[in-house]
């Protein structure tokens, strides 16, 4: 879990934000990591929670996109099982904070629903 990129972003969370530090690492995970999942071998899930968005597009650059009205359920499954780098699905917008993930979607003339069906 400690080798995690989630529990990493925690720990760099924690040492910029005051309020955060009386918490465990794992619980600050859970704050900023809305589909979190530990396991003895393996952590997944990047979608960020609002407070995760509102505290790593302090920190990151961010990429945003539009998405359609009606993705949002297929858009998720992809996206869980795919990203490798934090996300935040917004009711008409998608940020990304991977440069390599927003270029792929550039490529792909910003069409969300292109980006993730090429993610297999």
């Amino acid at each position: 879990m400690e080798d995690s990129l989630q529990f990493q972003i925690a720990r760099k969370m924690q040492d910029l934000n005051e309020s955060l530090q009386t918490y465990p690492t794992k619980e600050v995970m859970f704050m900023l990591f809305k589909n979190l999942q530990l396991d003895k071998n393996r952590t997944t899930g990047f979608k960020l929670t609002k407070l995760g968005f509102q505290l790593l597009k302090r920190e990151y650059d961010t990429y945003k996109f539009p998405v359609a009205e009606g993705l949002h359920n297929k858009l998720l499954l992809k996206l869980h099982s795919h990203m490798q780098w934090p996300y935040a699905l917004e009711r008409k917008h998608l940020y990304l904070f991977s440069e390599d993930d927003a270029m792929w979607l550039k490529l792909v003339g910003d069409d969300v629903e292109k980006f993730t069906n090429s993610l297999d």
